[in-house]
């Protein structure tokens, strides 16, 4: 299979709610257009689709954080997702390196993300690409 990576345009909003929906984010065309619009433009957001033939397949979307304790900047990947028809073929995994290629273009200490605690084999294979569990996230709605 033949992929190729590209940044997200207005056309694309359809699959990119389709694999936003599948990773549990139910998304439709008409939500996604504005993130799209918005997001890759700001100069802290990043969006990355990967594409086979006409199909959009995959996603990384990641934004750049300042970490205040320290000084540095961290990249977080606020999203990634294949197409379940489409995993095991390490697009993932190219979706990582290409989002750590932004990260150290930026000059970013590292990458963060996080994952629902019931996916373990999404731990599984982030603790596979050299990611460690480093802390607990906890959140309160507002």
């Amino acid at each position: 299979m033949t992929v190729m990576f590209r940044h997200a345009t207005l056309a694309d909003a359809e699959p990119i709610a389709s694999l936003l929906t599948e990773l549990g984010y139910a998304s439709a065309a008409a939500d996604v257009v504005d993130r799209v619009q918005r997001s890759p433009y700001s100069g802290t957001s990043w969006l990355l689709l990967a594409q086979s033939e006409n199909d959009v397949v995959g996603l990384v979307s990641a934004e750049l954080v300042p970490y205040f304790p320290n000084g540095s900047t961290v990249c977080r990947v606020t999203a990634l997702v294949v197409a379940a028809r489409y995993r095991h073929q390490h697009l993932g995994e190219k979706l990582l390196a290409r989002a750590a290629e932004f990260a150290r273009e930026r000059g970013c200490s590292g990458i963060e993300l996080t994952s629902a605690h019931y996916r373990l084999d999404a731990h599984r294979f982030y603790e596979r690409l050299g990611f460690s569990r480093t802390s607990l996230r906890f959140f309160r709605p507002l």
